[in-house]
């Protein structure tokens, strides 16, 4: 790009009509290009000829004797457009390249080196490419809807301007051997004012009208543009020059963004050609006060960027009032609705004093009172039953007024809700639940109440007989207590009278199969094993029973001390052979570590690992496999505990079951149905000794694919004793 004033190079009238003719009606380039035509690659490409044609004829309208030109619209026009674009990265890339070439273009043709043509080009492209990075950031639509948006806008022109005013001033340097200073900060201003004079409109494109068309819109734009032609067309002195600014500020109050956005594009092309050409007061200043036509420019980009701020911001700032006001009515609007649509609701509000200022539609249909007959005549302490006012103002010793149902509302953010006895216009007693807020100002001042209330009359009736009902409940609970404490009882005291003679019955069969009373044929030995097994196996259901009622009744006594769990699982793993003697089943035992120091029960811990064996063996098909593996593991909080896995590959737990396998007598759906032995108690056990030994128990399962339970304990601080013999079932 270049601003040099090439003196002596011809320019044609067409080339000035381009310019007169940019912005021809009230609508900007973009706009019109994208509305008629519907295709973005055209409108790029005639607005890439745009900033050609731009280039080349902003360098025409430089003023007389000046070495740079007034204003660059070919920059305000390629950041419009971006910004009308969007957020489209692929899209703001085409325009970039295209202003690279369209801008090299322009400055070759108005008599640059080929390089220095190419580095103002690139210096061109820069620029927009900032102004619209910092927009839209890369997602998003620029606004001009707030003054942080306003704000954005002028911080994005300015660094788009310094970045332009840095390469030029390189480039002016290190390619034309200039001087960088001087070129640097008069290309910066022009640049700035081109461009907040122009880039409104690429953010115009895609705002909707807030306004609808007026005549007033009508005499304000065509005053505007006969003022500005009048001041910049005659040859008055400076005084006039601001002159335009009143007329722009009328409209930046009462018009959209759209026509703002339009009308300061117009002032811009009006004001640099009639400047250009030697009209108008700062033209005229610099003729007869002998002004340098540097400072003529500087004069015309400072009118235009006062010009830009100041409409901007009263119109976004006008904006924002109209929408406030709008959003109020509305707000207001839509009290009024949810206040009306309350129909079973009372909402009053009083002022400071009590009288009654808002009374809603559910106050009417519960107090038959109309709003005329009530709002500024009536005090809401006389829609109370006054023997229940007289009561209370006793109570808490006040006197019996409006200040009964208020006393304790002091401050903001308090609300009392109680019941109270409302009185209807016929005379008849409603029960209501009341809640009353303070309003305040912004000093705290309270300046009224609000009270929403709702009749619960029959409400309160029936929250009685729900209170009765609940003691009768209270009183059957208790008594099914007592009950069930009786069964505890009972269970616990037949288990312990079954147990000495089944372990009197155990001894015996022991004995007979020891040959005590002589040698047993085969068959014989067969039958007294089949006494024993089902003796043992009603011994570990009453051992099952007692330990549950313990359990019931919080009396699970362990005795927890250091012991090592890896003999433990080792006791328990040759418990389970009279299991699987008659089973063809694949056993495997994976223990890591010994020892391995827990503080807890052994017999009880014993009981977790049989259960859980005798389960899995119980649940597994023969050809199926049965594990047992403990180890040490460190968890998400860093502390190491043992874990016991018991694992199967036999018939699984269905999801809905797994929710309830710890429960007390429940048994799994497939259990039922295949008829496998248990009475349901053995998973509670396991979870309420695990859990005593503040351990924890999961389970994961998949119908047909075995199940495996997880156990872990905390590791104990100190080394077990040596091991011993633990105590369980009968070894084979």
């Amino acid at each position: 790009m270049s601003h040099a004033h090439l003196p002596g190079r011809p320019h044609s009238r067409a080339v000035r009509i381009a310019v007169l003719g940019w912005a021809p009606d009230r609508r900007s380039p973009v706009s019109s290009t994208l509305a008629a035509l519907r295709r973005w690659d055209v409108a790029a490409g005639l607005v890439l000829v745009g900033v050609f044609v731009l280039g080349v004829t902003a360098v025409r309208f430089a003023p007389p004797g000046s070495s740079v030109a007034v204003w660059w619209p070919a920059a305000g026009l390629c950041v419009a457009f971006l910004l009308a674009t969007g957020p489209d990265v692929r899209r703001a890339a085409i325009v970039v390249v295209g202003v690279v070439v369209s801008s090299g273009l322009a400055n070759f043709y108005g008599g640059r080196p080929p390089l220095a043509a190419l580095c103002f080009g690139v210096a061109n492209a820069s620029e927009a490419a900032l102004v619209w990075a910092l927009l839209t950031r890369g997602r998003s639509k620029p606004r001009l809807a707030s003054l942080d948006d306003l704000g954005r806008l002028l911080v994005a022109t300015l660094a788009g301007a310094l970045l332009f005013g840095l390469l030029a001033g390189l480039t002016v340097d290190l390619v034309l051997h200039r001087t960088f200073f001087p070129t640097a900060y008069t290309v910066t201003a022009s640049h700035a004012a081109a461009v907040l004079t122009l880039a409104p409109l690429g953010v115009a494109v895609s705002t909707k009208a807030t306004q609808p068309w007026r005549l007033e819109d009508l005499l304000q734009g065509l005053t505007v543009l006969g003022v500005t032609l009048w001041v910049f067309a005659s040859t008055s002195g400076l005084p006039l020059a601001f002159l335009p600014l009143p007329i722009l500020v009328w409209g930046a109050m009462r018009l959209d963004l759209r026509a703002l956005a339009t009308q300061l594009a117009v002032l811009g092309v009006i004001v640099v050609v009639l400047t250009s050409e030697g009209y108008g007061p700062f033209a005229i200043a610099g003729r007869t006060r002998d002004i340098a036509p540097e400072t003529v420019g500087a004069l015309t980009q400072a009118f235009l960027v006062t010009a830009a701020i100041t409409g901007l911001a009263l119109a976004v700032a006008s904006t924002q009032r109209r929408d406030a006001v709008a959003d109020l009515a509305s707000e207001a609007a839509f009290t009024q609705t949810v206040l009306n649509s309350a129909a079973a609701t009372a909402i009053i509000g009083t002022d400071a004093d009590g009288t009654i200022t808002l009374f809603n539609r559910g106050a009417t249909n519960l107090l038959s009172y109309t709003p005329e007959e009530v709002i500024g005549t009536l005090n809401w302490v006389r829609l109370h039953e006054p023997a229940e006012i007289a009561m209370r103002a006793t109570e808490v010793g006040v006197p019996a007024g409006p200040e009964v149902l208020v006393h304790l509302l002091t401050e903001a953010g308090r609300s009392e809700t109680r019941d109270w006895t409302w009185v209807t216009r016929e005379g008849k007693r409603l029960v209501v639940d009341l809640t009353i807020s303070p309003i305040v100002d912004q000093d705290g001042t309270i300046t009224g109440y609000i009270g929403v209330a709702e009749d619960v009359t029959e409400r309160r009736v029936a929250s009685e007989a729900v209170e009765t009902a609940l003691v009768r409940e209270r009183r059957a609970v208790e008594e099914l207590t007592a009950l069930d404490q009786t069964k505890t009882d009972f269970v616990s005291s037949i288990s312990h009278e079954l147990r000495t003679p089944l372990a009197s019955v155990l001894g015996y069969t022991e004995m007979l199969e020891d040959g005590a009373v002589g040698p047993m044929t085969d068959k014989q030995l067969d039958l007294v094993g089949r006494i024993d097994r089902n003796g043992r196996r009603l011994l570990g259901l009453i051992e099952d029973l007692l330990l549950n009622s313990r359990i019931e009744s919080g009396q699970l006594n362990l005795a927890r001390r250091p012991v090592d769990l890896a003999a433990i699982v080792d006791h328990a793993w040759e418990a389970t052979g009279p299991l699987t003697q008659r089973r063809e089943l694949h056993l495997r035992r994976e223990v890591a570590v010994r020892p391995v120091t827990v503080d807890g029960d052994d017999t009880a811990i014993e009981r977790v690992v049989l259960n859980l064996l005798s389960n899995a063996v119980k649940f597994t098909p023969d050809g199926g496999i049965v594990t047992l593996s403990l180890d040490t593991v460190r968890g998400p909080d860093k502390i190491e505990r043992a874990r016991v896995v018991v694992s199967d590959s036999g018939y699984g737990i269905s999801a809905d079951d797994q929710a309830q396998v710890f429960r007390r007598f429940f048994r799994a759906t497939d259990a039922t149905e295949r008829a496998v032995q248990g009475t349901g108690l053995g998973l509670s056990i396991v979870q309420a000794i695990v859990e005593g030994h503040d351990g924890t128990i999961e389970v994961e399962s998949e119908l047909g694919r075995g199940s495996t339970f997880t156990v872990l304990f905390p590791l104990a601080a100190t080394p077990a004793a040596p091991a011993v013999a633990a105590p369980g079932a009968r070894r084979r």
